[in-house]
C-alpha cells in the first residue's frame, strides 16, 4: 500500500506541475526547482484518504501510471540483480520479492484493459533464481528474460505517451518515488534504511535508462546531466554508515525534468 500511494503520489504532481510550470515567471520557476515537492504530494494524499477524495489515478487507462509502475518493477530487479551479481544475496532476495507482493498486483488490471498477458511466470523464475541460489548464469538468463517480457508490456501504450516530454515525465515520476526512498534512508547524514537506499538507486537508474533513449538528441543532452547530477548520492550498492546527501537534491532534479518536459 506505501509503495502505490507514492505511486499516485508521483502521477498526481507528475500531472500538475508541468501545466503549472509552464507559466512560471523566473523566480517562480526558481523557487519550484528549489522546494522539493513534499508539499504538494502531502495535499495529494490527504486529499486522497479523505472523505469526498479526488479519484486515485487509473493505471489501466493512464499510460504514465501503467509506466511509472513497470519502472518501479524495473527498479526493484534491476538492484536486486546487480546485488546478487556483486554477491549479496540476502539484499538480492528482498528486492525480488518486492515487486510481486507490492506491486503486480496492481499491474493485473492494467494487463487485461490493455490486452496483454502479464509477466507472472517470468517474475517468479527469476525470483526462484534467486531465492535458490542457481547460480549467475541461471539468474542472469531469467532475469533478461523477464525484462524483456516487462519491455513486450510497456509498449501497450497510445501513441502519444512516446513523445520526448511524456518520456521526460516519466523519468521524473520515478525520481520522485526515488526521492521519498530516499529520504526514508538517509536521515540526518545517518543511513537508516539501506532497503529504501537501494530502492531509490534501482529507480534513479530505470529513470536514467528512460532519458538515454530519447530520440531528441539535445533534449537528451541536458536531461543526462541532470540524472548525472545526482549520481554521487548512490556511491555503492551497499550504503555506507553516513552520507553528506538528501532526497531534496533528488526532487530538485525531477522538477528540472518537468520543466524541460514543459518547454517542449
Amino acid at each position: 500500500m506505501f509503495k502505490r500511494k507514492k505511486l499516485w503520489v508521483s502521477v498526481g504532481i507528475a500531472t500538475i506541475s508541468t501545466s503549472a510550470l509552464v507559466a512560471c515567471s523566473p523566480e517562480t520557476e526558481q523557487q519550484a526547482q528549489q522546494t522539493p515537492v513534499t508539499q504538494a504530494a502531502t495535499t495529494i494524499v490527504q486529499e486522497g484518504e479523505g472523505e469526498g477524495a479526488a479519484p486515485e489515478v487509473n493505471i489501466a487507462t493512464d499510460d504514465l501510471a501503467y509506466l511509472t509502475q513497470l519502472g518501479l518493477v524495473r527498479g526493484h530487479l534491476y538492484v536486486g540483480y546487480q546485488l546478487y551479481m556483486d554477491g549479496h544475496l540476502d539484499h538480492a532476495k528482498t528486492h525480488m520479492k518486492h515487486p510481486k507482493s507490492e506491486l503486480y498486483s496492481d499491474l493485473i488490471p492494467a494487463f487485461d484493459t490493455r490486452g496483454t498477458k502479464g509477466f507472472a511466470n517470468e517474475l517468479s523464475q527469476l525470483a526462484n533464481a534467486v531465492n535458490q541460489d542457481q547460480g549467475t548464469d541461471k539468474v542472469t538468463h531469467a532475469y533478461h528474460q523477464l525484462i524483456q517480457a516487462i519491455e513486450h508490456h510497456e509498449q501497450a501504450i497510445q501513441t502519444r505517451s512516446r513523445a520526448p516530454a511524456e518520456r521526460l515525465k516519466l523519468a521524473a515520476a520515478l525520481l520522485r518515488v526515488a526521492g521519498e526512498e530516499y529520504a526514508l534512508a538517509v536521515v540526518d547524514g545517518k543511513m537508516e534504511n539501506a532497503h529504501e537506499y537501494q530502492d531509490a538507486l534501482g529507480f534513479s537508474t530505470i529513470s536514467h535508462h528512460i532519458i538515454n533513449q530519447l530520440s531528441d538528441t539535445e533534449t537528451q543532452q541536458k536531461a543526462n546531466a541532470l540524472i548525472e547530477s545526482i549520481l554521487p548520492l548512490w556511491p555503492s550498492l551497499i550504503p555506507p554508515a553516513t552520507l553528506d546527501t538528501d532526497a531534496g537534491q533528488i526532487y530538485g532534479v525531477a522538477a528540472k525534468l518537468d520543466l524541460l518536459a514543459a518547454s517542449l
